[in-house]
């Protein structure tokens, strides 16, 4: 009873919120406009619209969309935290810092990449202490180690900083990313297996459980990619771990190749996702075929967590892994279309239902 009445109003509000996500069809409705033009006419008729309409006519385009989609995730995550019990908001600052590790990796990326700034700050989703205007901020220092240097949050700067030396060395932005992943995602799961119980722990750690072990899988093919030897790869691992047993992720540090690592990794909960996600490697010879299949589960976990048994953390944590999403795949569409690239090429990028 007492869980019912700690989330009777998160409750109510989160499922409001989530029946104002785009459904598949408005996705596949976007990816399929003709134009830009047309692409901004059926945002107008979205939950979107009203962000929308508070724009004049003449200053829709492509960085006013993404403005707008950046400051909805952040209203989105706002507006949860804010109606949520003291204990609900004291796990969210915890999940907090996987949206903000994102927000870092795409930071790392595009300045390692040395994108202009407005084309990066297409790909990158501010959020909390990384405001837009931080994050153009640090994107403006003149080198990735000067960015670094100057990010606010403490625990991250300082795990990036450890596995600075690997970087210069090799000029592999990998170990950051990874040292990023590993600070935010064990400090979550620190929080979950010390102090949640019940149905509460139960939907966290299958949300979150999963979420480690496609990042271990993917931290293992990319290991597999740069050629690295098996116990580099290992100490990038997570120490935390949920439902990929050690001896699958044995095989995988010692296989010979993606292929091999890959089906080494194919095992209980991931074997279909697995499969399906190595016969498009074997065609593309592409590690984001990985990538976005095992983010196509976290999304499919989100909806099914989400949307089951109300009263439990579940519910607020998959509605923001959800808007998360779809915060991303609008700004991958807004891309795609200003570049005029085909719907096809768009929706290989996106994570969304079948």
């Amino acid at each position: 009873m007492g869980s019912v009445a700690k989330y009777a109003y998160i409750n109510a509000k989160v499922r409001g919120m989530m029946g104002r996500l785009l459904t598949k069809e408005a996705i596949d409705s976007l990816i399929g406009a003709e134009s830009f033009q047309t692409m901004v006419r059926l945002l107008e008729q979205s939950p979107y619209g009203p962000r929308l309409a508070e724009l004049p006519f003449e200053e829709i385009n492509s960085r006013s969309l993404d403005r707008v989609f950046s400051e909805d995730f952040i209203e989105a995550f706002n507006a949860v935290y804010r109606s949520s019990p003291n204990k609900v908001r004291t796990f969210l600052d915890n999940v907090r810092m996987k949206f903000e590790a994102r927000t870092l990796k795409t930071l790392i990326r595009v300045k390692a990449a040395n994108l202009p700034l407005e084309e990066a700050m297409r790909y990158v989703i501010p959020v909390d202490t990384l405001t837009r205007d931080l994050c153009e901020g640090l994107l403006r220092k003149k080198d990735l180690k000067e960015m670094i240097d100057a990010i606010p949050i403490k625990i991250f700067k300082e795990a990036i900083k450890e596995r600075w030396r690997y970087y210069e060395e090799t000029e592999n932005i990998f170990p950051l990313e990874v040292a990023i992943d590993k600070t935010a995602f064990e400090e979550i799961w620190r929080y979950i297996e010390d102090n949640m119980k019940g149905v509460d722990k139960q939907a966290a750690e299958r949300v979150v459980g999963t979420e480690i072990d496609t990042i271990n899988i993917k931290v293992i093919l990319r290991g597999k990619s740069l050629d690295l030897n098996p116990s580099t790869i290992q100490d990038f691992l997570l120490k935390a771990k949920y439902k990929l047993k050690k001896e699958a992720v044995e095989r995988g540090l010692y296989a010979r190749n993606i292929t091999e690592a890959a089906e080494a990794l194919t095992v209980y909960p991931y074997e279909t996702v697995m499969h399906r996600a190595l016969r498009m490697y074997e065609e593309e010879k592409s590690l984001t075929a990985f990538e976005v299949e095992l983010d196509k589960l976290i999304y499919d976990i989100s909806r099914k967590v989400g949307l089951g048994y109300p009263f439990q953390i579940g519910t607020v944590l998959c509605y923001l892994n959800l808007k998360w999403f779809e915060i991303k795949n609008l700004k991958t569409i807004i891309v795609g279309k200003e570049e005029k690239v085909i719907p096809l090429h768009i929706r290989k990028y996106l994570i969304y239902g079948e």
